[in-house]
């Protein structure tokens, strides 16, 4: 057989599911318990377990971007660029010299360290790996000495990671431009209150003189280093996995206050590999961690520790199977009596795992009786390999310790399709996941804030959660302070995400408190993005930005199809930014972008509609974003369907490729332009492909074309293809507030809910319940197919709703509460318009 058709033979086992390789099988998670920490009554805090550290990154001020005012602009330096050595001296006193001493240093990829004039260490890092920072412990016990030492250091920045963010400090980390340092009387993997941290003291310079290395040099001229935060200091230090190398750092946690952990055993243990080793009581890998009061000798993991050679190619080795994507790091609790030596790999598929993890292999060093972690992650699945110490390595734990925003999950939906409820559940956990230190993109790659998924992730975060603080501090970062100077995330098109994000939080929060807070940043933005067309309204990228509308062919970059869909994207975002103007009181700003919005609707018309083909061009996503813009007429819905988006949920090529991302958009047209029940049936290929794949949350990338003998490797996202893409992604989750939205209802128009429209639809569902928090209580809705539809709804106090209830033609009246009440015609008389305007239960009915 051909390669190729071995290649897309897996295609056709779809249609049996004894086909699937085991991980790609659907999940067998009764429904409810997808997300491990839903149930956790009293979460324990980061902010009740541990005390930031104080240790601070530092690097000369010559070549620091800290304090400067110009705009950031993400520019990352290659990996052998920049390269110029950066050198570092410290002076500091001991009483008595400490009978053991590691020195820890971080951040630049290759040190030289001097300790008291003498050459204490010269090591550096393999640029290939992926991680950013790596931890170097240099023994320096027998260069100490009472009374005055000095260190001297020659180091060059660090490999950096891919990142943009509007925080100084957080770029001058991404660059690599940092360094840390701190010295524990202890030997390594040991953690004891320092005698040295890095901070101001330190000096720093571009330019040495020779001799610097020496204690007796004169550094008087050296200018005092940039001493940027302390290492836990800001939440902008732990995005973009540029802190993932400090693992391994004494005492470091990386976790924002707000977060909570939870430790959980794993779900399964696989590919045991003894080597020349064995291993003993396996099952207690898959238990919870034993007490103190229990017998530990006899229910212990241990590992009978023999040869590993040649090249430790027979480390004994196992995989654990957590049962579920999880977000959070591999925690190893030693209960031997000398150090050991062990390697870690992550995988959110087996695949990704066993060829090309996106972290790469970490070894972690636990001293005696000591715990230690793995790099913060998501990932499905561990391989550990157990490299040294023992003879017999033992193990009071092996488990996952899942880091989590605790938040309840207020919204709900269930219906009679399991699989719309599963794809409901799915999608609200992935947003759980990527609810971190802030609301990212997705807690693998890139582990921070992108406006364009926190436009669909933070709808769902508002509809289920109603969670204010993180998605308020997402959107503050990523805006930052006044003026505003830039693109949000350097993409115009993100920059426009920004205002419809706000526009939705509002709706649903009612928070104008913080709307007034960010008004001189709304109305920046809203001018900084107007520069960017000409006097005909044709968009110029006057600003070289980098351009982004999907990750589709012509989609990204600067190309003629991407300028057309962002312009698109900003006559969306002028009404939003209108809106937000108005209710602020800013009238005349109201009016001018609310002009703007339709000056370009008007030449947006003129220039990319096709009379011809009838549509915006061949491109879903173009004429999604048309017609939730306004730019298309109501007029052209027929034509648009007919053309271009009735081909959605049919096999797609290229150029026609569309991500789960402007898939929230595609949904959103489809609802607009009334074609809700095809909508629904492409939730299920599209969304419900992924779940049969063996998703436990969605996918940045998918196409159900793709091959499926190993899913992950063919995953297309960045212009590229492979085990890189995330299986969490934010933006991914359009079903879950699109089911709440468009079946339920649900759909706030002014601030707080105090102006709601309730449009139940059933489609082909036989019923359909779920809830949706607001400022004032939780509004439900329960809808069944009795004689027509059957509908009661709870209102809290404070929301005044519209109900668009279904009817037959001429129909002027239905039963509310079970007495007549005469509505106005809607929808071309499809539905009646009843209003609701007081608190409390109303059963809705035909008759």
């Amino acid at each position: 057989m051909q390669p190729y058709l071995l290649r897309r033979l897996p295609v056709l086992c779809l249609l049996f599911a004894g086909c699937l390789p085991a991980q790609q099988r659907e999940s067998t998670i009764p429904a409810g318990q997808l997300d491990p920490t839903r149930s956790v009554a009293q979460p324990q805090l980061f902010s009740a377990l541990h005390t930031p550290l104080p240790e601070q990154y530092i690097w000369t001020r010559e070549d620091s971007v800290v304090g400067k005012s110009a705009p950031i602009h993400y520019r990352s330096p290659g990996l052998y660029h920049k390269t110029a050595p950066h050198y570092f001296r410290v002076v500091f006193h001991l009483d008595q010299a400490p009978a053991q001493a590691t020195l820890y240093l971080a951040g630049p990829c290759s040190v030289t360290l001097y300790v008291n004039g003498v050459l204490a260490e010269q090591i550096s890092s393999d640029l290939l790996n992926p991680l950013d920072m790596h931890v170097f412990p240099v023994n320096v016990a027998r260069l100490l000495r009472p009374g005055r030492n000095v260190l001297a250091m020659e180091v060059v920045r660090g490999r950096g990671v891919p990142g943009f963010v509007n925080s100084p400090l957080a770029m001058q980390q991404i660059f690599g431009e940092v360094l840390l340092a701190k010295l524990i009387p202890a030997p390594d993997g040991v953690d004891a209150p320092a005698i040295l941290l890095s901070g101001p003291q330190w000096k720093g310079t571009l330019h040495a003189a020779a001799g610097w290395e020496q204690p007796s040099f004169d550094d008087a001229a050296w200018p005092a280093v940039t001493a940027l935060s302390p290492i836990e200091g800001s939440i902008d230090l732990l995005q973009w996995n540029a802190d993932a190398g400090l693992y391994d750092w004494p005492g470091y946690q990386g976790g924002s206050p707000f977060l909570a952990r939870m430790y959980l055993p794993a779900s399964k243990v696989e590919d045991v590999t003894p080597g020349r080793s064995s291993f003993a009581n396996l099952p207690a890998l898959t238990q919870p961690a034993l007490t103190q009061t229990e017998q530990r000798s006899e229910k212990e993991f241990s590992v009978a520790l023999k040869s590993t050679a040649p090249g430790e190619q027979y480390a004994p080795a196992l995989t654990l199977d957590f049962g579920r994507e999880v977000s959070g790091r591999i925690q190893l609790v030693s209960d031997t009596d000398s150090p050991a030596t062990v390697s870690i790999k992550y995988g959110e598929s087996q695949g990704e795992l066993n060829h090309d993890p996106y972290l790469g292999e970490n070894v972690l060093r636990l001293a005696a009786h000591q715990a230690g972690h793995g790099p913060k992650s998501a990932f499905r699945y561990v391989r550990i390999r157990f490299l040294s110490g023992g003879p017999e390595l033992k193990f009071k734990a092996i488990r996952l310790e899942d880091i989590y925003y605790p938040v309840d999950y207020q919204g709900s939906f269930a219906s009679s399709d399991p699989l719309l409820n599963r794809i409901w559940e799915t999608a609200a956990y992935t947003v759980h996941l990527c609810m971190q230190d802030d609301i990212w993109d997705a807690p693998k790659r890139d582990r921070g804030r992108w406006m364009g998924d926190v436009d669909v992730s933070g709808r769902v975060s508002d509809s289920i959660f109603f969670d204010r603080f993180l998605l308020k501090d997402t959107l503050s970062r990523l805006i930052g302070p006044a003026p505003v100077q830039q693109h949000i995330n350097g993409i115009p098109g993100y920059s426009a995400f920004w205002p419809t994000s706000l526009e939705a939080y509002i709706q649903h929060t009612g928070d104008l408190e913080y709307l007034r807070q960010v008004h001189p940043q709304l109305l920046q933005l809203l001018q900084f993005m107007d520069q960017e067309f000409d006097a005909q309204d044709e968009f110029l990228n006057r600003t070289g930005a980098w351009q982004f509308v999907d990750w589709a062919p012509d989609l990204y970059g600067d190309t003629a199809e991407t300028r057309q869909a962002t312009s698109l994207e900003y006559v969306r975002s002028y009404l939003a930014g209108a809106d937000l103007l108005g209710q602020l009181g800013d009238t005349a700003n109201a009016q001018h972008f609310q002009a703007r919005a339709a000056q370009l609707k008007q030449s947006l018309q003129s220039s990319l509609w096709s009379a011809s083909s009838g549509d915006f061009g061949p491109r879903w996503q173009t004429n999604a974003m048309a017609v939730l813009s306004g730019v298309a007429d109501p007029g052209q819905f027929n034509s648009i369907w007919n053309n271009v988006l009735a081909q959605v949920g049919q096999p797609t090529f290229r150029p026609n490729l569309i991500t789960p991302y402007y898939g929230a958009y595609v949904l959103d047209a489809m609802a607009r332009m009334n074609h809700r029940q095809a909508a629904l049936g492409w939730i299920r290929q599209y969304w419900g492909g992924m779940i049969a794949e063996g998703a436990t949350s969605f996918w940045e990338a998918y196409d159900p074309s793709w091959p499926k003998d190993d899913p992950h490797a063919d995953l297309q996202a960045d212009g590229r293809t492979g085990y890189f893409a995330s299986l969490a992604h934010g933006w991914s989750t359009a079903p879950a507030y699109w089911l709440m939205e468009q079946v339920l209802g649900i759909q706030p128009v002014a601030p707080g809910f105090s102006r709601t429209i309730l449009r139940p639809d059933l489609l082909d569902l036989q019923w359909a319940s779920g809830q949706e928090p607001t400022p004032h209580g939780l509004l439900k809705v329960d809808l069944r197919r009795q004689n027509g539809l059957h509908a009661t709804i709870q209102l809290p106090a404070g929301v005044h709703a519209t109900v668009l209830f279904p009817v037959s033609a001429g129909v002027t009246r239905i039963l509310v509460n079970g007495a007549p009440r005469a509505g106005q015609p809607a929808e071309d008389g499809a539905r009646l318009a009843i209003a609701l305007d007081a608190p409390g239960i109303y059963d809705l009915r035909t008759r």
